[in-house]
């Protein structure tokens, strides 16, 4: 199975950055870490951006979970790296 690349999802990523108005250029660092068995990879990313909360906040809503208050990094399963991917931005 064809896996998203870190460049992809950090590209995706930044839609996210844009939508709630924030202009860093780089908003997102997204490491893969691979894992043995032929389990998918788990895609690590770190939040750049000034205004986090918002960030944390979005993700929440497109992938349906929580994430913790103040964090500045998180993990993304194979499967939610892939939803960001498919992530379309709402017309204004």
């Amino acid at each position: 199975m064809q896996y998203p690349t870190p460049n992809e999802v950090e590209r995706s990523l930044k839609l996210f950055a844009e939508e709630i108005g924030d202009t860093t250029d780089a908003p997102f660092g997204v490491d893969m870490v691979a894992r043995y068995g032929g389990k998918p990879p788990v895609y690590m990313v770190m939040i750049r951006c000034a205004e986090k909360e918002p960030i944390r906040k979005k993700l929440g809503e497109v992938l349906n979970r929580k994430f913790s208050l103040g964090a500045t990094s998180l993990a993304l399963n194979a499967n939610e790296a892939q939803v960001i991917l498919q992530y379309q931005r709402k017309p204004d």
